[in-house]
């Protein structure tokens, strides 16, 4: 069969489960974009800025299990996505970002708008292709398919230049498809890991992002329950477990609560699996200590080169999360000590008192910990909750119970403006469930914009805005670092509950701590997109201060 090189790539797409593009139309793939017209299985979501695109693209990957699709158009279009490829890399989340390019002709030329992607996104993607050749499209992408989604999942980009789109090439009837290679733990890893975990006295589960399929969070609850283990989420990965489950202990923080660090510092044996034992998810390489840590670390990873990168563990495991859980999960554990129990009501204690809430009224504003609060009380069983970055996401974290059914999608990147494009992304994927978006004023006016998205597709997200009228985060290391030299941290705020209104949302405002259950309430029952501005006390920037 004979057919543009456009048409291969979007058959190929369609043909391996991609049922979803984002992106902002762009003149240098225009022949990309007529080829899916004759795919109506792809829903193709125009967005109104491309880090918005590509940021739905990566929460659209979290919630589906396989790369998410951006498309944009050459130069300003790829480096206003580059922030989602970036959140895609850090958070090791398979994303394919095809990018329009100049013609062939043109190459290497300075033509306008022009970029080297291999030397811009060198650092950032996994890979970059470059087709040059219509009858390359298809083995290219099938390997930009398995490289994404393979050891460490990420993003990898594909350069379409333009003229290359219509080239008339021969596609095979059975097209590649790419198989994700999934590898489990031997015999012998599992004995080992079976004795030392029967003779530890305070061990530690630390449950990375990989962890991320419905199968893989079942075996992590086994294995929790099997061997009476704590289980501590990774950073911004609070969803690996049910919050309510009595093995949950809570998620490692930007910063965290001296309670919790003296605690988990007495542990004498680590089992992390899923995490590439990064920066923030070891407390700046603390917790376990980096070259050589003080406790046993047993680290379970599919990528060769996390193991043993920053830190040297007493085994290391190349297997995929859940393969090597379930295979654990098998296995007879001993009888529960009266010590191991100790450790965990230690520790699940401290977790639970620190998320007890006792309300903080306060004369110049409103108490976001409320507002998390009464969201817990109102929520639907299956809402999904995302969250953008700043320090307002202390108190989600900290008061938030996300139960089994629920979802919580934050991105470890540290990006603002992720929270309304994921959430966007997510109502989607689910137009008649809960989709509740938290953010701070800062990362509101970067990305809010796709509202207009939401709106125009007809997706119910209810958004919060927590609003102090400060870069918290910045304003925080900026008192701690040169206090009372307070520089471009202030902002002026819309009342963004006109500002909502005037897509046609509807907008509450929230100005005192009486009114916040009865607004919250309101909000999550409306039956369309709703935006709460939330007045917040700006004298406290996090929710342990």
């Amino acid at each position: 069969m004979r057919c543009s090189a456009s048409e291969a790539l979007i058959t190929f797409l369609s043909a391996n489960g991609v049922d979803r593009i984002f992106c902002v139309p762009g003149e240098s793939y225009l022949t990309a974009l007529d080829a899916m017209y004759e795919h109506p299985t792809i829903d193709v979501v125009a967005c109104r800025h491309e880090g918005g695109a590509g940021f739905m693209a990566v929460a659209d990957a979290r919630l589906t299990g396989r790369p998410g699709v951006l498309f944009t158009s050459r130069g300003p279009g790829s480096m206003n996505a580059a922030i989602s490829l970036h959140a895609a890399q850090q958070d090791g989340v398979p994303l394919l970002a095809f990018i329009g390019h100049v013609t062939r002709e043109e190459l290497g030329r300075g033509a306008f708008q022009e970029v080297d992607y291999r030397q811009t996104f060198g650092d950032i993607a996994k890979g970059v292709f470059e087709v040059h050749s219509g009858n390359r499209m298809l083995d290219l992408v099938a390997q930009a398919w398995r490289l994404a989604t393979n050891g460490t999942p990420g993003p990898v980009v594909i350069v379409l230049p333009e003229d290359m789109l219509a080239d008339d090439i021969k596609m095979d009837a059975s097209l590649p498809l790419p198989t994700p290679l999934k590898s489990g733990p031997t015999t012998t890893d599992l004995n080992a890991i079976q004795q030392r975990l029967s003779e530890a006295k305070r061990p530690l589960l630390l449950a990375g992002g990989q962890i991320n399929t419905p199968e893989a969070r079942a075996a992590l609850r086994r294995v929790a329950e099997l061997w009476g283990l704590p289980v501590l989420g990774t950073f911004k990965q609070q969803e690996v477990m049910a919050n309510d489950h009595p093995n949950w202990v809570g998620q490692v923080g930007f910063v965290m609560p001296t309670l919790m660090t003296e605690c988990l510092a007495q542990a004498d044996l680590i089992l992390a699996v899923g995490t590439r034992l990064g920066d923030i998810s070891t407390q700046g390489y603390r917790f376990p200590a980096a070259p050589v840590p003080e406790q046993d670390v047993i680290h379970v990873y599919p990528d060769p080169d996390q193991i043993g990168r920053n830190i040297a563990p007493w085994m290391g495991v190349v297997a995929d999360s859940g393969s090597f859980l379930t295979e654990l999960g098998k296995l007879p554990a001993p009888t529960a000590t009266d010590e191991r129990q100790a450790w965990l009501d230690e520790l699940s204690g401290n977790y639970r008192s620190l998320g007890k809430y006792v309300a903080n009224t306060s004369v110049h504003g409103v108490d976001p910990g409320g507002v998390v609060t009464a969201v817990n009380r109102h929520a639907a069983a299956d809402s999904v909750f995302c969250l953008d970055a700043g320090n307002f996401a202390t108190w989600v974290h900290r008061y938030l119970v996300a139960h089994q059914g629920q979802r919580v999608l934050a991105s470890a990147s540290g990006a603002m403006g992720s929270g309304v494009p994921f959430a966007v992304s997510a109502g989607l994927r689910d137009p008649q469930g809960m989709v509740i978006a938290f953010l701070g004023d800062g990362g509101a006016l970067m990305t809010c914009n796709e509202l207009a998205t939401a709106v125009h597709h007809g997706v119910n997200i209810k958004i919060i805005i927590m609003d102090n009228s400060l870069y918290g985060t910045i304003k925080g290391f900026q008192e701690k670092l040169f206090p009372g030299r307070q520089v471009g941290t202030s902002l002026t705020n819309p009342d963004f509950a006109a500002w909502a209104e005037s897509f046609g949302v509807r907008g509450y405002t929230i100005d005192d701590d009486a009114s916040i259950d009865n607004i919250v309430e309101s909000a999550l029952a409306h039956p369309g997109p709703a935006v709460i501005h939330v007045k917040q006390n700006p004298g406290r920037l996090t929710a342990f201060s």
